[in-house]
């Protein structure tokens, strides 16, 4: 079939080429634009979903922190004070007064002054003035006394003896400062936890 005959003035265009039965063929334009929205909009659902996720993934307020038990093993967890510290590991068996932590620290630690029979609960909280989380630990009548001449004791100490070593199963979980007395029976340790690493510490007090 010939081409049509090229109108005066007009540069030839690109040779005419029928579509099914004569037909000539459609522009795949207006195709290309809807496929690119569908994909546009593909995206931002996705896009969507991820942040809706992302969102539902935001630390809770303090209603909605998840409140712990009793030590399960409660003459396995351990209040000593730190004599001493340094870098180190512990060979199996550790020595009498002598614990790590996973961290790599190696502890002289003193004798035992309280244990988890003296708690009656420990939790993992959301400081709401803060927005930082902390382990909470409420003692029993005996605990309360107990611990309260303990850092009013090691409160008056330079470091790292004025350190109070938490031991679960001979290793020491955590050894926190203290800076003074601490009476009533509600601990808090605080320190940069997240809500993961402050439930990761109730969870090995807890046992």
């Amino acid at each position: 079939m010939t081409q049509p005959p090229v109108p005066p003035n007009q540069p030839p265009g690109p040779p005419y080429q029928p579509g099914p039965q004569g037909q000539p063929r459609r522009s795949r334009g207006p195709l290309l634009i809807v496929g690119g929205l569908v994909l546009l909009l593909v995206v931002v659902i996705a896009a969507g979903v991820v942040l809706l996720v992302s969102r539902s993934d935001r630390e809770p307020t303090d209603e909605q922190t998840t409140a712990r038990t009793k030590p399960s093993d409660p003459a396995a967890v351990e209040f000593r004070r730190v004599l001493s510290a340094a870098a180190g590991t512990c060979p199996t068996p550790a020595p009498a007064g002598t614990a790590c932590d996973a961290e790599g620290m190696k502890y002289k630690v003193g004798k035992v002054e309280l244990d988890g029979r003296n708690v009656s609960e420990v939790k993992a909280a959301l400081d709401a003035g803060s927005n930082g989380w902390y382990i909470a630990l409420n003692l029993d009548p005996e605990g309360t006394k107990l611990f309260g001449q303990l850092t009013a004791a090691i409160a008056k100490q330079n470091p790292p003896t004025n350190q109070l070593a938490i031991l679960v199963h001979g290793q020491v979980v955590t050894a926190p400062t203290v800076h003074s007395e601490i009476p009533g029976g509600k601990v808090q340790i605080s320190g940069s936890f997240t809500r993961q690493s402050a439930e990761a510490l109730v969870a090995k007090i807890t046992g």
